[in-house]
């Protein structure tokens, strides 16, 4: 027997995972980050931004995705005037004018999330993907799933890594699959997505983790 997984699926036409979204620039990582993937797990409990148990959930859960479509990074341009907008002190700005901002995609990817973490807790996250509070999306609000996020607990294998090693691959997928896992020596790449402060975006604190990429073939 080995240790208790949380299995699920994003997949929809449209994801957008922000890393480093600011003002109007909206990026999108190529996998879907931590933070993003607690949130969505927040949501279908039915947690408030400003929960402290979200921040917890970084905590007690480790996470793993394999991207079995990458997907094919896309930027939309959205128009907002500048007359809706509000300065820092809250008040309209002052000047007409228009805003263009850039807003990242990843369109028709499709990912395989592992979780890891206390059973108890992971069968609660299972009941809340199946019965969500609110509905759940894939980074934004406009993504929408395109297939039910709906978990699969197993105690099957004895590591994420071999979970996303094992698990079958989806009918359409690429030829190369990625997977994307925390590093534990330390090597690897940086990633701002650990969420460990209220949610609220002109509060929120995000802490960095370090991650590591591995290539596989089909």
């Amino acid at each position: 027997m080995g240790i208790p997984i949380l299995l699920f699926r994003l997949e929809g036409p449209l994801q957008s995972w922000g890393e480093r979204s600011k003002w109007d620039y909206r990026d999108t990582a190529d996998f879907p980050s931590k933070s993003g993937i607690v949130g969505l797990l927040s949501c279908a409990l039915g947690l408030e931004r400003e929960d402290p148990e979200i921040a917890a959930l970084n905590r007690q859960l480790s996470v793993i995705v394999r991207a079995d479509r990458a997907g094919e990074l896309i930027t939309d341009f959205h128009t907002v005037s500048t007359d809706l907008l509000l300065n820092a002190e809250g008040k309209k700005r002052s000047g007409a004018g228009t805003i263009v901002s850039h807003r990242g995609y990843l369109q028709d990817a499709s990912f395989l999330v592992g979780v890891s973490g206390d059973g108890a807790l992971l069968q609660r996250l299972k009941n809340a993907l199946d019965s969500p509070v609110w509905p759940v999306y894939l980074g934004r609000k406009s993504c929408v799933p395109s297939v039910p996020v709906t978990g699969r607990l197993t105690d099957t294998y004895g590591s994420l890594r071999e979970a996303m090693e094992n698990e079958p691959l989806p009918t359409r997928h690429d030829e190369r699959i990625l997977a994307e896992f925390d590093s534990m020596e330390g090597d690897g790449r940086l990633r701002p997505d650990l969420t460990v402060g209220p949610r609220q975006f002109q509060n929120r604190r995000v802490a960095v983790r370090t991650v590591y990429v591995k290539e596989g073939e089909t």
